[in-house]
C-alpha cells in the first residue's frame, strides 16, 4: 500500500528568521522593498501570488490589516498584522511614494523595470537569494509555513489559523498541528525537574520536621 502520509511542512527558527531578514540590506530602496516581501509572506502568511498582487489601498494602517482580494479560491480575506510587520511596510511604503509611484501600481513593484509588477519567479529569486546569503534554505512557501505554525504555537486556533491562510478546508491547516521535537523535550525534561524539585522539598520538610520533634522532646 502506497504511503500517503502527508511530510510535514518545513518551517524556519527563529534565529534562520533574524539571519533571513538581516540579509535584507537596511538603507537602499531594494532591500527595504525585498524586507517588507519577507514580512508580508513570514508576517501576514501570504502566498506569493498574494503578495505580488498586493495593492497599496489593500493595506489599512489603521486597523494594521491587509486584505487580501480574491486570494486562492476565489477567497477574500483580512490579515491583521503585529505593530512590527506594519512597521517594515510602512517602511517601505514611504519610500516607494519618494520615489513617485502611485498608488495604482502594485504595493510591490520592480526598481528597475520602472515599476512594473513583479513576477512570481521573480520573489522566489529574491527569497532564494537573501536564504544563500544566510545560508539557509528558504522558499516563499516556507515562510508561509512558519507563519502558520507560529500562530498556532502563540495560542490561536486551528480555525483561526484556517481563516488567516485561507485555506478552504480545515483539513489543509492541519498539517501544521504537528509536534515540536524542542518544545517536546522541553516539556518532558521540565516534568523531570519538578519532579526532582518535588522530592527535594519533601526531604527538606522531612528534615523540619525531624527538627521539630527533637526539640519538643528536648522541652
Amino acid at each position: 500500500m502506497a504511503n500517503t502520509r502527508k511530510r510535514l511542512p518545513k518551517v524556519l527558527t527563529a534565529d534562520e528568521l533574524n539571519a533571513l531578514r538581516a540579509a535584507c540590506p537596511r538603507r537602499s530602496a531594494t532591500g527595504l522593498r525585498n524586507r517588507a516581501m519577507v514580512e508580508a509572506m513570514a508576517g501576514a502568511g501570504l502566498r506569493v501570488s498574494e503578495v505580488v498582487a498586493l495593492r497599496p489601498k489593500d493595506i489599512d494602517w489603521t486597523k494594521g490589516t491587509i486584505r487580501v482580494n480574491q486570494g486562492k479560491g476565489n477567497k477574500d480575506r483580512v490579515i491583521p498584522v503585529t505593530a512590527e510587520t506594519l512597521a517594515h511596510l510602512q517602511a517601505w511604503a514611504s519610500k516607494r511614494e519618494g520615489l513617485g509611484f502611485n498608488g495604482h501600481r502594485p504595493f510591490f513593484l520592480g526598481l528597475r523595470t520602472g515599476g512594473d509588477a513583479l513576477s512570481t519567479r521573480a520573489v522566489q529569486d529574491m527569497v532564494a537569494n537573501l536564504a544563500a546569503r544566510a545560508g539557509i534554505h528558504c522558499t516563499p512557501h516556507t515562510l508561509r509555513h512558519t507563519y502558520a505554525t507560529g500562530s498556532l504555537a502563540d495560542g490561536l486556533t486551528i480555525r483561526e489559523v484556517q481563516d488567516l491562510l485561507g485555506h478552504s478546508s480545515v483539513a489543509t491547516t492541519q498539517v501544521y498541528l504537528h509536534v515540536d521535537p524542542e518544545a517536546l523535550r522541553a516539556k518532558v525534561q521540565g516534568r523531570g525537574a519538578r519532579a526532582d524539585k518535588l522530592a527535594e522539598l519533601q526531604e527538606q520538610i522531612a528534615k523540619l520536621q525531624e527538627a521539630l520533634e527533637t526539640l519538643a522532646a528536648e522541652g
